[in-house]
């Protein structure tokens, strides 16, 4: 089964977060690997989902 794209951006976020990189390269590494794994996707489509799903994750991430 084919992770989602929240897991997909929670995956890049959290290995973004234990190599000590802040919000903004946390949401770069999510646009990085969520471009690799669905190539078909333009990247203001790419961006869009992560400037949307970001926070959620974001948030999840600090109450864990």
């Amino acid at each position: 089964m084919d992770p989602s794209l929240r897991e997909i951006i929670a995956q890049a976020v959290t290995d973004a977060r234990k190599g000590g990189l802040d919000a903004v390269a946390q949401r770069g590494a999510a646009v990085t690997l969520l471009t690799a794994m669905i190539p078909s996707l333009d990247a203001d489509t790419i961006r869009l989902i992560v400037d949307q799903l970001y926070p959620f994750i974001a948030e999840l991430g600090a109450a864990a």
